[in-house]
């Protein structure tokens, strides 16, 4: 059989190098303190008076001085070794035999009580070197015992021998009979050990499958238990923390290593874990940074695997898993579904109550602007007071039907949005439109001035309208708030904190401001402080402004107050097509 082949049939299949390298230096290890033993274990029962042969002392220190070295060799060639390891591997079992028929010669021949020490590089090479190795093993040593054995019949022995008690064999059969028993012995041991290896390959291969598919497996599990969007935590008997997922730190801002170990009760009071309650509870639960949260929970049973051979605690029996979601946002948005309907409903009503309305709005309008020319026409003639009082009522006709036209137009404002009709357009004309507009009803707004800060050329994406109806609803507010206050609104471009892809536009005042309450409800519609206002100015910007997929904020200034919109721009036209605007 071709060397290289025998060597690769010497190479266990599922040993890796590092395994045989490890295997190699524990043989070589096993190798000196075996000899070393032996001998010492001799010499004392010399000492002691027993019948035993060795060497002279000179003799014995040199064949371990030989054992030694040759192993220190070993040892640093086989860290060295990178390739070849199984051919190193036999190098080391045949010395092991050229070891053993050394100590057997010199200890006795057939008479030593080392023979069996034949059978260690043969179960090391059973064991290490498959099948093959143990054989080559046991064919060396039956060698080198037969030519030991055969040394001895022609009486080719150490001349130490005449001083000890040792007898020759007289019958070449008895040299035969020894020879032929440890022949058998030494294959016998050579095949069971290589079969026993290669079941114990075989065993720690599957072992080896088997650990590999249940790390997978376990990872598997961890990372759904880590990676889900439910929180999970299990509780023992007492209610003590065992674990927790990743999602329930991110819902709770609790990480697991404060809780773990800890009452549950101690963190989520709230949270009240009864037996045999599966249902789904839902309670605020207050978070590790203060902030109460939305969440519902399920409370149920965790049934570990039983043990038959262990005693488990009682409290280990009642251990319990709660799964917890945040539906903080999840009520949020049913919430607005609901009003969603609920606007849908107002819509289609509105169209109605608007024509009904409008209508006779219009004519009583129309009919007290002719009598209020007709009276301003008899008051030049005469002071009569009565027409004075009519003047005052007519008045007052106009002004209360000029504010239910623009509740009315309001009202179908929010409740029919037109479609997005985007165009880029001079942002400052149309801000200053805007500003014509409450100018315009100086006797609603008396003493407000509007100030600008709007680039001349600065275009702004969006639909013209809409943004003009924003900027009006956000007029008005600013000049209501500032009817006591001297110091001018001020409507300016100011720098977005996102990117250079937004437009920030703000409107800013230094009225009343706005409470915390205030600050909560303002976008609510039908919500507002003043008796002259139906409460939907900021719900309609905020709709406008979410059309253009923009964001509405109340800022909270050391004074006044700061209604920021934030719209969104797309790439920049080729040509410029501002048109410009006077300053305001």
């Amino acid at each position: 059989m071709p060397i290289n082949k025998l060597i690769r049939e010497l190479t266990p299949v599922q040993d890796s190098s590092e395994q045989l390298r490890r295997h190699l230096g524990w043989m070589i290890m096993t190798r000196v303190m075996l000899f070393t033993l032996l001998i010492a274990v001799t010499v004392v029962l010399q000492h002691l008076g027993r019948d035993v042969i060795l060497p002279p002392s000179s003799v014995t220190m040199a064949f371990l001085s030989v054992v030694f070295i040759y192993s220190i060799g070993s040892t640093g060639l086989l860290q060295t070794r990178k390739k070849h390891l199984p051919r190193f591997g036999l190098i080391q079992v045949l010395s092991d035999t050229v070891f053993s028929a050394l100590l057997v010669l010199g200890t006795g021949c057939s008479q030593s009580i080392f023979r069996p020490i034949f059978i260690f590089p043969v179960l090391v090479g059973g064991l290490n070197l498959n099948r093959i190795g143990s054989l080559l093993a046991a064919t060396a040593s039956s060698l080198l015992y037969g030519a030991i054995l055969l040394s001895e019949y022609f009486e080719y022995i150490p001349p130490f021998y005449s001083h000890t008690n040792y007898i020759p064999p007289d019958h070449f059969l008895d040299v035969l009979n020894k020879f032929a028993v440890y022949v058998v012995v030494f294959y016998v041991i050579g095949v069971s050990s290589s079969i026993v290896a290669a079941r114990l390959r075989t065993t720690e291969e599957a072992l080896t499958r088997t650990s590999v598919q249940f790390d997978r497996l376990n990872l598997l599990y961890k990372q759904i238990f880590d990676d889900i969007n439910t929180g999970i935590i299990t509780v023992d008997g007492r209610h003590l923390v065992t674990s927790c997922n990743i999602a329930f730190e991110k819902i709770t801002g609790f990480s697991a290593g404060k809780i773990i170990g800890l009452p549950f009760d101690s963190f989520f009071p709230a949270v009240i874990l009864e037996e045999n309650d599966e249902s789904k509870q839902t309670v605020d639960l207050i978070r590790h940074d203060g902030r109460s949260i939305r969440v519902r929970f399920t409370l149920a049973q965790l049934n570990l695997p039983s043990d038959p051979e262990a005693l488990y605690e009682q409290e280990d029996a009642r251990c319990k898993v709660i799964t917890m979601q945040d539906i903080s946002l999840l009520e949020k948005m049913e919430q607005q579904v609901r009003d969603s309907e609920k606007m849908a409903t107002i819509g289609e009503l509105s169209g109605a109550v608007a024509h009904d309305f409008r209508n006779p709005l219009a004519a009583i309008s129309g009919s007290a602007q002719i009598l209020h020319v007709h009276i301003l026409e008899r008051l030049k003639e005469s002071d009569d007071p009565i027409i004075s009082t009519n003047r005052h009522l007519i008045d007052i006709i106009l002004r209360e039907t000029d504010r239910m036209e623009k509740t009315i137009n309001d009202f179908l404002q929010f409740s029919h949005p037109k479609e997005l009709e985007p165009e880029w357009f001079n942002l400052k004309r149309v801000v200053l439109e805007a500003v014509r507009q409450i100018q315009g009803k100086k006797s609603r707004y008396p003493g407000c001035t509007i100030q600008t800060d709007i680039p001349e050329h600065l275009d702004c994406w969006g639909d013209r309208q809409q943004v003009q109806i924003m900027l009006v609803h956000l007029l008005q507010n600013s000049c209501f708030a500032s009817k006591d206050c001297i110091e001018p609104v001020l409507v300016q471009v100011r720098d977005a904190q996102e990117d250079s892809s937004t437009l920030c536009i703000a409107v800013i005042d230094k009225g009343t401001g706005f409470t915390d309450t205030i600050r909560k409800k303002a976008f609510i519609p039908f919500f507002s402080t003043r008796e002259d206002s139906a409460g939907l100015g900021l719900a309609i910007v905020q709709q406008f402004v979410e059309q253009h997929s923009g964001v509405v904020d109340l800022l909270e200034p050391e004074e006044g107050s700061i209604v920021e919109i934030r719209l969104p721009l797309p790439a920049l036209p080729t040509a410029d097509v501002g048109d410009g605007g006077k300053e305001h």
